[in-house]
């Protein structure tokens, strides 16, 4: 199996960099890239394949809920699985990214506990659960 690859979008190089390092730590054989904002995203989407996204909503240029839009909207990537990472944490917000198609929602802060395990889930779910 070709070795899976993961897309963490966020405008904080910081969370970019702490999602970067606790997937490397538990999912060692998963190659991570990253993008600061959804256009960002968007262009590498483009031209490049990816297993899973993890995203924040709230960047500038293209949010995480207009990203996911796009995703869903295009053949290519409207299966993809998109586990949204915010501080949005009022139901309203939950409801929107379930409407939009998201896979699974992540509230800041975030722990590398609960980010490993609701990785796994959707590994499990997507049916590689072996990564």
């Amino acid at each position: 199996m070709a070795k899976q690859k993961f897309l963490v979008v966020d405008d904080s190089l910081l969370i970019r960099e702490f999602i970067k390092s606790n997937i490397a730590a538990v999912f060692p054989d998963i190659e991570v890239s990253d993008a600061g904002n959804g256009k960002e995203a968007r262009q590498k989407l483009e031209n490049s394949h990816f297993d899973l996204i993890l995203c924040d909503w709230e960047m500038p240029e293209m949010n995480g809920s207009e990203l996911l839009q796009w995703i869903r909207g295009n053949p290519a990537t409207g299966k993809l699985p998109f586990i949204m990472v915010t501080a949005k944490r009022e139901r309203e917000s939950i409801l929107e990214a379930i409407k939009l198609g998201v896979t699974d929602y992540i509230v800041k802060p975030l722990t590398a506990d609960v980010l490993c395990r609701k990785i796994t889930i959707v590994l499990r779910r997507i049916g590689r659960a072996g990564a």
